[in-house]
């Protein structure tokens, strides 16, 4: 099956030919370790990232889709010591080092309420070149088979990193909801616009939002909260998309059991990364929610940490729990770390495409 079939199938609930794979490395250093020099000498960002997926043995393709990132602008570049200065959209500046990674937030435009006021939204005739281009990188991957997903904040990360600063938008969320449901109003009206136009114009296949709720131990606001200020966002987002046709994947760390539930009544078709160190059991989930929506991860952020013996148990546990009647694709829910030793990168990613086939005998 090509990977576009093998996705489609288990969104469906059917056993596809291999359960499909979704894997990522944290860093490029992390690229350059473990696929080696070839990763280095690539020049062409699409052949590098090819190279990559074709390692893992992956089917599904990420491509930019977040509307303050597309229309950046960098405003120092600092490559002797791997560092970069950004500023987005909304007016936003960021500092990102890529070794050892670090990222911070260094200004957030809307400082007091009336900030919101005078920023002035991007004109979404501003947004065409971009996507554009990422039309472009779109049909390269799917001319090679790959099923395309675009991804984008959702409504919580998209006003704290590029509005209003976490700690002040947490702040919001209890003392002026009012406020906080603006700020989500005006982060997320251009997004909608700009995720129509990708779909429009590059044809994804998904459209995957983004965005952490919570800590490994619970949810970082309330569930009435997030029901309130941030599910019908959500919901909002599912239907668009929907109605043009692609299905709606989320990405959400954290410990999220008590809102799981409202996720998957926002219609969404897929949830990640489901991480058990988070405390997200995939044997429950599966069980009441496996015939409604498709799971994607459940392999410990931790596995970094693991040995051979401890990858291959708890590789096959998820495998064994999640493959069945298809709804599953297998994912790290932390990515695969620079320091995981080379042998056990080598060995999980040899299991994983043994083991990974369905009907093996």
């Amino acid at each position: 099956m090509k990977p576009i079939d093998r996705v489609i199938s288990t969104l469906y609930h059917e056993e596809p030919d291999m359960v499909p794979l979704a894997e990522e490395f944290m860093t490029r250093e992390a690229e350059r370790l473990f696929v080696g020099e070839s990763v280095e000498r690539e020049i062409s960002s699409l052949k590098r990232r090819l190279l990559i997926a074709r390692w893992w043995g992956n089917d599904i393709i990420t491509v930019g889709g977040n509307a303050p990132d597309l229309i950046s602008e960098v405003l120092v570049q600092d490559e002797k010591n791997g560092y970069v200065i950004t500023k987005r959209a909304y007016g936003s500046i960021d500092f990102m080092r890529e070794k050892p990674y670090f990222y911070k937030v260094l200004h957030s435009p809307v400082r007091y309420p009336e900030d919101l006021d005078r920023i002035i939204p991007p004109d979404i005739e501003d947004f065409k070149p971009a996507v554009e281009s990422l039309a472009r990188e779109v049909r390269w991957f799917k001319d090679r088979g790959y099923f395309v997903e675009s991804f984008h904040n959702g409504p919580y990360v998209m006003v704290w990193q590029f509005l209003r600063g976490l700690k002040q938008f947490l702040m919001d969320i209890v003392r002026d909801p009012e406020f906080a449901k603006k700020l989500v109003e005006f982060a997320m009206k251009p997004q909608i616009e700009v995720s129509k136009m990708i779909i429009d114009e590059a044809k994804v296949d998904a459209i995957r939002i983004g965005g952490d709720m919570g800590t490994s131990e619970s949810l970082m606001f309330s569930p009435k909260a997030y029901k309130e200020i941030f599910h019908p966002w959500l919901k909002r987002l599912v239907d668009e998309y929907h109605k043009r046709g692609v299905f709606v994947f989320r990405h959400c760390h954290g410990n999220i059991n008590l809102i799981f539930e409202d996720m998957v009544n926002a219609g969404f078709d897929s949830i990640d990364p489901l991480d058990p160190h988070d405390g997200m059991d995939l044997h429950e989930i599966k069980e009441k929610y496996g015939e409604r929506i498709t799971l994607r991860g459940g392999i410990s952020s931790h596995i970094g940490t693991y040995s051979k013996k401890q990858i291959y148990k708890h590789l096959a546990e998820v495998l064994n729990i999640g493959a069945p009647g298809g709804g599953y694709i297998l994912m790290s829910a932390g990515q695969i770390p620079p320091d995981m030793p080379v042998e056990n990168v080598l060995y999980y990613r040899e299991l994983i495409n043994k083991i990974r086939r369905y009907h093996l005998k």
